[in-house]
């Protein structure tokens, strides 16, 4: 069982991205689950993804990386048992830090995690102003990433997005950075970083 962390702010692009590794995914004959957390009452993410036809398993009411920790190790403990995906996409909430996960995982307990991904979203269109407002949340999940993706890419101009990629690269020059579309699927380049293993 491979595991992806999804990190961005709010409105950055992560169900978009989401939705697109899943398609591929399922598409290459593998099984896919996704484990979304909200703050708030109401998941949006969580009907629109079913709808779509994704098992989704929902942590509602707080962050995963802290009070809901222990709730994320037995969601994956039962995706393990009675599921068995190829792939688990764990997308926390806006505010969430992910890298605050990796020390609970050994205590999952289930199949061996083949790989561990981190992945973060970056907004084009807003980094300057979340930067500024949240800088340190921010700039950690941009920091602690394995995967920096720069999406809206089919509605920012060139400037915005080379902007962002030369802040997602100052801030974690050992991490490769992709441009993102919603109108594209994923590149070759990106599904071999992030997928290793789904590639012949």
């Amino acid at each position: 069982m491979h595991l992806l962390l999804l990190s961005g702010f709010l409105g950055s692009g992560k169900t978009t991205f989401l939705l697109q590794v899943s398609r591929q995914v399922i598409e290459a004959g593998k099984r896919v689950a996704v484990v979304v957390n909200e703050i708030g009452e109401i998941g949006v993410d969580d009907r629109f993804l079913r709808h779509l036809g994704l098992g989704v398993w929902e942590l509602p009411s707080g962050c995963i990386c802290c009070t809901l920790a222990g709730d994320l190790v037995s969601t994956l403990r039962m995706l393990d048992a009675e599921h068995k995906p190829d792939l688990v996409i764990v997308e926390p909430s806006g505010a969430a830090d992910p890298r605050n996960l990796l020390p609970l995982l050994p205590k999952y307990g289930g199949r061996p995690l083949e790989s561990i991904k981190t992945a973060s979203v970056v907004d084009p269109l807003r980094i300057e102003a979340l930067l500024a407002v949240l800088e340190p949340l921010v700039t950690s999940q941009i920091r602690h990433a394995d995967v920096i993706l720069v999406s809206k890419c089919d509605v920012a101009s060139p400037e915005e997005r080379d902007a962002a990629c030369r802040a997602a690269s100052e801030l974690n020059p050992g991490s490769p950075v992709f441009s993102l579309s919603a109108r594209d699927p994923l590149t070759p380049d990106l599904t071999t970083e992030l997928l290793p293993w789904l590639t012949p």
